[in-house]
């Protein structure tokens, strides 16, 4: 640039000190360098030939750097001006800026933000921050960590409903820019003086707009979903969410058909014009209070989900429940069949007849399908270009973050529950050394049980493939201070009762569903079915009650399995995260033990359970944990008013309770509301209880509760083998083992601890038959055989004497020892051949039964 240097006769500002020439001088110096970008040797000519001052160059460099005078605009400043300009251009203002006084150049500003699209970003979960302490949320809380893709489970209709914290409306606050006090911004009057004759954006508004969305993808894969959302405006937010939402829908199917039927999940196939969201802009409704009154039953997840507007009716599933069944594995010689040919017309809506494909693919290619999906937006009915983020970015950042996008991966599977491929995934995972204890692996499996096609094999295969004891115990309590048996427990509570889940602790107090609700464990429906598709496109984001039934045995079996699977290694006696609270007058945390919650539970499924539950399920579980070692002495501080009313009193009015006390604390008032059935239910927990205490009490006189109880005198001999070299449990008592004894009949001498308790043990044999052999297969059939008659079972606790019911007296159990075990299972979670006298299930449906190892 060709710039004039300033000419007059020299004036050597005479009788002036050196230090205020300088002062003097700067005007001009600053003129002639800054605004017209002279270079210093330039400057110095210019001064001294118009002023006659004289200094040498590193005289004027140090006073510049005095002075801080700088050509270029510093890198944090650019941002800072860009933040500005872009806020303003969100809310539809012209800005012209200054910095320091000066027009500063917009050529330089889109230079600053072109370099910085160039800049690499990656993969980033939150996971392991303190997410009791995290800020208000405007997603559905994190209960696996904060991940990049695994949340994004609902389309945008039924995320806004999903929360009572509203993300329709934009903060005031998030994402606003604040201006550098150096900075001036104003509205000019026009804009370049002569509008585009086009009416094209200008290059400044194309730069930003491009900055805006790879900010997006920024805050999308770092994590900061929150602050994403708050960052743009309401249909930006419909758009991104539902391209996300569809994300999780391909990923979801591309893992729970992986090695069968299509092979690319395009946006065709996944039909997402079918599912258009119809939904109001109405803001959510403030939650009403979760408790019910004594004596009122209502069905809490309608209160809480009803937002007044009506919906399309969505078709509800079947009532019917599928189930799946272990077998033994049969060693066998393979025989090469020939490869699987693929049909002409995949018919999409009959998963039954899709075939494997004629290639077993490479888990490998697994994640490259992930990565694929996200490079091409091929799963998307949403273009690249309609997008307010950048995509891009997103893909290549997935790209350089294969561990990361490994155990998103490896989230999917489990959600999905396609155990093939959680095993190769699991080995990369293993052979990368990657860390996924931020995942939780066991919670997630836990709140995506699949009974009707898995059981209990998705959490054996992570058990196996994670198999060093002390290291799987860091898996055990979550970020949530919730353990893997508390999952199981909230599983019971979703898919059986109207509870939300601010009942099962206050951080989600504002969250409508729980985590997992898309899948049912009994097989009815699933993420990808029509149904859920459908209600999430209404905007219900919760299963709705009508849509449960009671906890049936599918789902029992597989909360049962699970227990046994988990309790090879976890410390099962783990006090809970569930239902905690906290003394309002002395600050005593009330936390539960695992008896505890699994009380709670019972008493949520009498209060809020659905029509003709027996809590035969509630037995089982009871029984399976019991056997498992949960230990039905120790006591937790409750407190009986907080845990059943939600009512905080004036005055410390915790105690110190077992089990069994627990159960003595549920008011009349709520008791006598329910059920004939229920009450049976209940009765018959508080029985197994006193049976269990009195065998770990060192008080024998507790030892066979029940009046005229003859312990020799009943049928259990038939079933029960004891060993010859078996002690008297009060010689067992003062053992250096104590209790539990050892099971001597058992290979390995397992543990014992349901110590001479025939009736314990009996039970526990028959709870295990009637879940193994029974399940309703038409419409007004009973939910629990005739082989195992609660009242009958009733009736004989309280006479104290033989258990009367039809497994037992028809001699339908095959032989088992002491602590409940099948002589003949090879396994703790018992196969039906291995609990039958004699072949008598009715499981033989094919269109409904899973024969699996």
């Amino acid at each position: 640039m060709n710039q004039r240097v300033p000419q007059g006769p020299p004036n050597p500002l005479p009788n002036v000190p050196i230090n205020e020439k300088w002062e003097l001088l700067r005007p001009t110096i600053e003129r002639l360098y800054i605004d017209e970008k002279l270079k210093l040797p330039k400057v110095i000519d210019a001064v001294k030939a118009q002023y006659g001052f004289d200094a040498f160059e590193h005289e004027y460099k140090r006073q510049i750097r005095k002075w801080k005078l700088r050509k270029n605009i510093p890198t944090p400043k650019k941002a800072a001006l860009c933040d500005t300009l872009q806020t303003r251009a969100q809310a539809g203002k012209s800005t012209a800026v200054k910095y320091k006084g000066r027009d500063v150049d917009t050529k330089k500003l889109r230079r600053h933000l072109k370099t910085e699209a160039r800049q690499d970003i990656a993969l980033q979960s939150a996971a392991g921050r303190p997410v009791r302490d995290a800020g208000p949320l405007s997603l559905p809380f994190p209960q696996f960590g904060n991940r990049v893709f695994m949340n994004w489970n609902m389309p945008y209709g039924a995320l806004r409903l999903s929360t009572a914290k509203a993300i329709d409306h934009r903060s005031p606050f998030g994402g606003a820019a604040s201006t550098p006090s150096d900075v001036m911004v104003a509205t000019p009057s026009s804009i370049g003086g002569v509008p585009s004759p086009t009416n094209a954006p200008s290059p400044m508004s194309v730069a930003l707009t491009a900055k805006a969305a790879n900010d997006r993808a920024r805050l999308f894969v770092e994590g900061r979903h929150d602050d994403l959302l708050r960052s743009m405006e309401k249909q930006d937010r419909v758009t991104i969410s539902n391209w996300l939402y569809q994300f999780w829908i391909f990923s979801f199917k591309t893992a729970k058909h992986w090695g069968r039927g299509p092979q690319d999940w395009t946006a065709n196939i996944l039909r997402f014009d079918r599912y258009q969201e119809r939904f109001t802009l109405s803001a959510p409704n403030t939650p009403r209070t979760m408790m019910n009154s004594p004596g009122q039953r209502t069905n809490l997840r309608h209160d809480a989900m009803n937002n007044g507007s009506p919906q399309d009716a969505v078709q509800p599933p079947s009532d019917l429940c599928r189930w799946s069944i272990h077998i033994d594995y049969v060693e066998h010689k393979g025989v090469e069949s020939p490869p699987p040919s693929p049909p002409a017309n995949l018919d999409l809506d009959n998963e039954e007849s899709w075939t494997k494909w004629p290639i077993s693919p490479d888990p490998g290619l697994f994640l490259e399908k992930i990565q694929n999906g996200l490079e091409s937006n091929d799963f998307s009915s949403i273009g690249t270009k309609d997008l307010p983020m950048a995509v891009t970015q997103i893909a290549k950042a997935a790209k350089r973050s294969q561990n990361e996008l490994l155990k998103e991966a490896l989230g999917f599977c489990i959600m999905a529950r396609n155990t093939y491929l959680l095993g190769d995934l699991l080995d990369q995972i293993y052979v990368a050394e990657i860390d996924i204890s931020g995942l939780y692996p066991f919670h997630l499996a836990a709140s995506y049980l699949g009974g009707s096609k898995n059981c209990c094999n998705v959490l054996d295969i992570i058990h196996y493939d994670l198999s060093d004891e002390s290291s799987l115990r860091i898996f055990y309590v979550n970020d949530l201070g919730h353990t893997i048996l508390d999952n199981l427990m909230l599983s019971i509570l979703k898919a059986h009762t109207s509870c939300v889940p601010s009942i099962v602790d206050h951080v989600f107090l504002k969250e409508k569903r729980f985590a997992g609700e898309e899948v049912d464990i009994c097989g009815r429906w699933d993420a990808d079915s029509d149904c859920v598709r459908s209600l999430l496109a209404n905007g219900d984001p919760a299963i709705p009650f009508e849509w449960k039934h009671q906890f049936c045995h599918t789902s029992v079996q597989t909360i049962c399995h699970c227990i046994g699977t988990i309790s090879f290694w976890a410390p099962i006696n783990t006090p809970s995260g569930l239902f905690l609270k906290r003394c309002l007058q002395c600050g005593l945390k009330l936390q539960l033990l695992p008896l505890h919650t699994l009380i709670l539970a019972a008493f949520h499924l009498a209060q809020h359970g659905c029509k003709g539950e027996t809590l035969f399920g509630i037995l089982a579980c009871l029984l399976c944990l019991l056997a498992s070692g949960a230990n039905p002495m120790l006591k937790a501080h409750v407190s009986g008013r907080a845990l059943l009313t939600d009512e905080q009193a004036d005055e410390c009015d915790h105690e110190e309770l077992d089990p069994l006390q627990l159960t003595d604390k549920v008011p009349a008032s709520f008791t006598s509301t329910w059920s004939t059935e229920v009450i049976v239910g209940w009765n018959i927990l508080r029985h197994v209880l006193r049976h269990s205490q009195a065998e770990w009490s060192p008080r024998r006189s507790q030892r066979r509760p029940g009046p005229g109880y003859d312990e020799h005198d009943d049928e259990f001999g038939e079933f029960i083998v004891y060993g010859d070299d078996e002690m008297s449990i009060d010689e067992e008592l003062t053992t250096d083992e104590g209790f539990p004894p050892p099971c001597t009949e058992c290979d390995g001498h397992k543990q014992n601890f349901f110590g001479k308790s025939k009736v314990l043990a009996t039970l526990w044999a028959a709870v295990q038959t009637e879940f193994l052999t029974y399940r309703r297969l038409k419409a007004g059939d009973s939910w629990i055989s005739s082989n195992f008659d609660m009242h009958d079972l009733l009736t004989s606790l309280d006479a104290g004497r033989d258990i009367r019911i039809g497994l037992v007296q028809e001699k339908m159990m095959a032989k088992f020892c002491a602590c409940g075990r099948f002589f003949e299972a090879d396994d703790i979670n018992v196969r039906e051949v291995e609990a039958c006298s004699h072949y008598f299930s009715n499981l033989e449906d094919g269109n409904r039964s899973t024969y699996i190892y």
